[in-house]
């Protein structure tokens, strides 16, 4: 076995260790309200499409291995570990020094709140994010190998690319524009002879594989879809749900409320039956769409009886009124573009504690109360001053950029770059379906940061060099 493979084995069984050590500090796992939902769906065996179907589906594949979150937590440990140990192996360290900078630096990163208890929630999230970091990982591992990969490396960025596009709505077109990215860098290496005919044709296999897997989702999908779609209308308490076009718009709306923009008498009338103007005033927030699809007095039969009216309604006051949709945009996306979103704003971050309304399952039972007791105040800690810049998840995004554009010129050059594509096309893709000011939506930021910040500690000499 080679050097390398070897501290590559270390740093993936290091990094899986120390996980799963924290894990055990929180046993069963963290199971906030979005995966206690899922978690639902597959005891009941009724799944639904709230949640992307295959983020659920493969909830239930493991189920049947063991029962408990506990195997969806174990299995997103092991696939952060492979992907970090992967960034690891890619770096191709010259000597002992950097081995031991990277074995401080991982242990870092792992103990810190974030990381770890990010790692051990059940939430889709956290999948989509490993997948679209290793993903990075991949593409940045291609360039370096003069965009060369053996065939069985192609078939797995394509599959890693198919969990993107199936774990979350915008992973739909992260995923899409991550291929045309690809095939378009391909295409031009060829026209400009930088790579042989043969290589192109291999490159093909990414596609293959990604669409072979989408199609291999979809049958299941299909099915069992359907069966559930059956089994909820025969329940006594079904309620049919408006569609998410229809409860963003409802969002949005609140926004022409607030500003006045409604002066139509019967327009005023119409939306009052929906749910009462003062009460749609007072409720909206344009930092997270619960509040308006909760609303207490929202009427959601008659809404989706008369969801056309409803939506001409809509655009006709979006096109009178462009300024409020502007303005709605920029504290919606705050999150995504402001560096410091919570001044105005806030930032949902999960502080994770306990939450009571949820089954008796998720209760924390720790087989190591110590860690639990450490993190619960060392969380509790980082989110005062100055500490709490840290969870500005725009903040780490243009700390990240900077960073790749210092190693950009000192250490990698221009291949550096596409290790962030994954990063700036997540945070593009939710620009205009941002629901919430919830970081884990962004969560690759942090994943990102961390992988530069770990080059860029090995290269500090040479970054600190002038020429």
């Amino acid at each position: 076995m080679k050097k390398i493979d070897k501290y590559y084995i270390k740093i993936t069984i290091i990094t899986f260790i120390i996980l799963f050590i924290i894990l055990l500090g929180f046993y069963p796992g963290l199971v906030p309200y979005d995966g206690n939902n899922q978690w639902q769906q597959v005891q009941s065996g009724i799944i639904i499409n709230n949640h992307p179907f295959f983020s659920t589906f493969f909830m239930l594949i493991l189920s049947k291995i063991w029962n408990s979150v506990t195997i969806v937590i174990i299995y997103q440990i092991i696939i952060f570990s492979i992907s970090w140990g992967y960034l690891c192996k890619t770096l191709k360290l010259e000597n002992k020094t950097q081995y031991k900078i990277m074995y401080i630096v991982t242990i870092c990163i792992l103990l810190y709140p974030l990381t770890c208890l990010y790692s051990i929630t059940l939430w889709k999230d956290i999948l989509y994010t490993t997948y679209l970091f290793l993903c990075a990982i991949m593409l940045y591992d291609w360039q370096s190998s003069n965009f060369n990969f053996s065939k069985q490396k192609y078939i797995l960025l394509g599959v890693v690319i198919s969990m993107i596009f199936s774990y979350r709505h915008n992973g739909i077109i992260v995923a899409i524009i991550l291929l045309i990215s690809f095939y378009v860098i391909c295409i031009k290496k060829y026209l400009n002879k930088t790579i042989e005919k043969q290589v192109l044709k291999n490159n093909t296999f990414v596609l293959i594989t990604f669409i072979i897997m989408i199609i291999t989702i979809f049958i299941p999908k299909k099915i069992i879809l359907n069966q559930s779609e059956i089994k909820l209308k025969s329940q006594e308490n079904y309620t049919e749900s408006f569609s998410t076009i229809d409860g963003y718009m409802l969002w949005i709306m609140g926004a022409h409320l607030k500003d006045n923009n409604i002066n139509n008498e019967k327009d005023k009338e119409f939306l009052n039956k929906i749910i009462p103007l003062d009460e749609w005033k007072e409720i909206y927030n344009p930092y997270l769409i619960n509040n308006t699809h909760n609303a207490q007095n929202l009427n959601r039969q008659y809404l989706i009886k008369n969801n056309k009216k409803f939506e001409k309604i809509f655009i006709k006051y979006s096109l009178d009124n462009p300024g409020t949709i502007l303005k709605h945009y920029i504290k919606s996306d705050a999150l995504l573009l402001n560096p410091v979103s919570s001044l105005d704003g806030y930032v949902y971050v999960y502080c994770f504690p306990e939450m009571g309304f949820l089954p008796k399952y998720t209760k924390i039972k720790p087989i190591i109360p110590f860690i639990k007791e450490v993190y619960q105040k060392i969380s509790d800690l980082s989110f005062y001053k100055p500490f709490v810049i840290f969870y500005e998840p725009a903040f780490i995004l243009y700390i990240s950029i900077i960073i790749t554009f210092i190693l950009s010129k000192k250490i990698y050059g221009k291949k550096i770059w596409i290790f962030i594509l994954p990063m700036i096309l997540n945070t593009i893709s939710l620009l205009p379906i941002n629901l919430a000011q919830d970081l884990r939506y962004v969560y690759i930021n942090y994943l990102t940061f961390y992988g530069l910040l770990l080059m860029f500690i090995l290269n500090i000499k040479n970054v600190l060099k002038s020429k």
